[in-house]
């Protein structure tokens, strides 16, 4: 961290240019990117849940039918009946094959896509040391980092995209001029400090106000 911090401009009214930020793309940033990928254990503990009654559902009918005295939980015969009388093209067959595919894509789609992430893991150089911060550390360093610079009363909001970071900071002045530019670049040294992968692109406009 630092050599990246000798790399960085030091004029206070440039900004940090966004390559200057960790790319990313080391062994280490990807192992902590799949660490820090959230799990969507709701739908996961949905799935376990519904497979492990469906197996006890099964294996309570095939005992006590091997036994000779049928447990009967499921009413099979009225239910195969209630099928019998159902033809290929009507429409409750495709309602149930459709509900049926619903859920296998919705399960399908919860294991393919993540979900949002509570941590943002930070850029190392060891893949068995991972380090990740919360978005509201981010934001908090952020706004501690905006504050420092002159002519800024106060922060009214970090917003947090996935390669981006927008910083709305209060001042006094009647003619903020660069302050913008200022603040953007005093908030990018810091997180460029920080290395979060992947890396964010730091913007900040300013309204009128104080604290």
């Amino acid at each position: 961290m630092a050599t990246q911090t000798e790399r960085l401009p030091q004029a206070p009214a440039a900004p940090a240019p966004a390559h200057a930020a960790p790319s990313g793309g080391g062994a280490a940033d990807r192992r902590a990117r799949r660490v820090f990928r959230p799990r969507r254990i709701v739908m996961s503990l949905i799935g376990a849940v519904l497979l492990t009654a469906a197996g006890v559902l099964v294996a309570i009918e095939a005992i006590s039918a091997l036994a000779g005295s049928p447990a009967k939980l499921v009413p099979y015969e009225r239910l195969t009946n209630w099928l019998a009388g159902i033809a290929y093209n009507d429409w409750r067959a495709y309602t149930m094959a459709g509900v049926v595919i619903a859920a296998g894509l919705l399960f399908l789609l919860a294991g393919l896509l993540p979900g949002r992430p509570r941590l943002v893991p930070l850029h190392g150089d060891d893949p068995n040391l991972l380090i990740g911060i919360t978005k509201g550390g981010l934001k908090h360093a952020a706004s501690a980092a905006a504050e420092e610079v002159d002519g800024v009363t106060g922060v009214a909001g970090v917003k947090l995209k996935r390669r981006a970071m927008v910083v709305t900071v209060r001042t006094a002045l009647r003619e903020p001029g660069d302050l913008d530019r200022r603040v953007a670049a005093a908030v990018q040294r810091r997180v460029d400090e920080l290395g979060p992968v992947p890396a964010r692109r730091v913007s900040a406009r300013t309204v009128s106000g104080r604290k």
